[in-house]
């Protein structure tokens, strides 16, 4: 793969001198195993002269963007730069983007990751096109670009040959989806691997404060990130995901029948009843059973939702324990509200046949 850094007054230098480093340790691997080198890089500018990065250094450049050869992918990294140097600096976007148009048009792969998806979105590149961007710009680029279809909770997108990461540490997973898209899977494991970058698949949602999806709608949030998250229907024709039975703090009394139903891979709990009669304890059973329920839906919740719904699970849950003098009524109002906000495609299905209870035990 040949790749184009394009370097602009006020850009990232980490994402520069990090792809140089990361591409010359996967030449040295493939060297060192009697393979040919299949990387080569060139940082550009608009002029081919020396720029100021983000954070004060020069960078060093090979060329101009027209004065060059021909490039498998251009990299536009994200700047650090306050509004009004933004504003100085427009002319350069301009031309910049003017000369990113081109390139994709005749075939050129194009990534940008943090701020530098601004770049593109201002060029025309990502109209009615999926990108994505770090979860606290996320904002301004919906205001001054709402034909863009933003993934808010993907940490990368590809949409015809355009290539969009989220945060400003995001040119790695960018680096490597461009490597992949031209070289194979094999070599961006490859030099995933000899750099130790973890490559499993994560989302932004981790890392949005609570707060911050609290601001957001809370039913399109949860939709955008359920269904993003995949990049498909939540179930795609599967059967829901059963949770694992929570491991009890003390021995299982014994049931009849119990090691049968395990030899047979069957592990449902034995019925209430007899739980409680085998407790000799039938307070105690019925507490047992109900936090066992509590502990389950936790579970199954954390597979499919956001941050505000388990915030919301978890103040109905306090409001369930029954150590705190809540009343029968209290409790049954609040089991209603948790299999309201409770979704179906997380692999929870409300029961409507059971009434809440009105007596306590």
């Amino acid at each position: 793969m040949k790749l184009a850094i394009l370097a602009l007054e006020g850009c990232m230098h980490s994402a520069i001198a990090g792809v140089a480093d990361i591409l010359s340790l996967a030449n040295h691997v493939m060297q060192q195993s009697g393979a040919k080198t299949r990387f080569a890089w060139e940082v550009l500018s608009l002029d081919g002269k020396p720029v100021r990065a983000g954070g004060g250094q020069m960078v060093a450049v090979d060329g101009a963007v027209g004065k060059r050869g021909r490039f498998d992918a251009i990299l536009v990294p994200g700047n650090l730069v306050d509004h009004v140097t933004a504003e100085r600096l427009q002319p350069q976007y301009a031309r910049a983007g003017a000369w990113l148009r081109q390139q994709h048009a005749s075939g050129r792969l194009i990534g940008a990751f943090c701020s530098g998806v601004f770049l593109l979105a201002g060029s025309g590149l990502l109209d009615h096109r999926r990108a994505t961007i770090t979860w606290w710009l996320q904002g301004e680029l919906r205001q001054r670009h709402p034909t863009i279809d933003l993934a808010a909770d993907a940490v990368i997108t590809v949409a015809d040959r355009i290539v969009c990461a989220a945060g400003p540490m995001s040119w790695v997973d960018l680096l490597l989806r461009l490597i992949e898209m031209v070289d194979g899977k094999a070599i961006a494991k490859l030099c995933a691997d000899y750099v130790v970058i973890d490559t499993a698949q994560r989302t932004q949602s981790i890392f949005m404060p609570v707060g911050y999806l609290l601001s957001q709608d809370p039913l399109l949030t949860r939709a955008d990130l359920l269904v993003r998250r995949t990049g498909k229907s939540p179930n795609d024709g599967q059967a829901p995901r059963r949770c694992a039975r929570p491991q009890r703090a003390h021995a299982e009394p014994e049931v009849p029948g119990a090691h049968a139903r395990a030899a047979a891979g069957l592990h449902h709990a034995p019925p209430r009843r007899a739980r409680a009669h085998a407790a000799g304890d039938d307070g105690a059973a019925d507490q047992d059973h109900r936090t066992h329920g509590r502990l389950r839906g936790r579970e199954q919740l954390s597979q499919g939702v956001s941050q505000a719904d388990l915030d919301v699970a978890a103040g109905l849950s306090r409001k369930t324990d029954g150590t705190d003098g809540v009343s029968c009524k209290t409790k049954a109002s609040s089991s209603r509200e948790l299999r309201a906000v409770t979704p179906s495609h997380a692999g929870v299905r409300p029961s409507l046949r059971q009434k809440p209870r009105t007596a306590c035990g």
